[in-house]
Formats: C-alpha cells, structure tokens, sequence
C-alpha cells in the first residue's frame, strides 16, 4: 500500500511539472525583457567574446 502510495505522489509531481512548464512557454515574456543580450558596457571582462566581435564589426 505504501509503495502505491509513492508511486501516486511521483505522478502527481511529473505531472505538475509537465502541465507548469506548458503553462511557462505559453505565457508572453514581459515587456522590456525580450532581448536580454547585454552591451559590451554589461561586464568588466576586458577579453569578452561579444566585446571582441563587436570591435571588429565597428
């Protein structure tokens, strides 16, 4: 009787995780959150990959 009684809250558990994810990547993103890539002025690493792309493009 116990182990069914695990079992039962292990499925309740996935399936609360399948239906909150679902739920996650239907819902839209906040307003001002829709490009998160930072500017080269975003982090103090002087040998940043994007510092460095962005300095050879300009």
């Amino acid at each position: 009787m116990q182990s069914i009684i695990g079992v039962l809250i292990l499925l309740a558990l996935f399936i609360a995780n399948v239906y909150l994810y679902r739920a996650n990547k239907n819902t839209p993103l906040p307003e001002g959150c829709e490009n998160l890539k930072p500017d080269c002025a975003a982090c103090g690493i002087a040998h940043c990959a994007i510092r460095d792309q962005k300095g050879s493009e300009g």
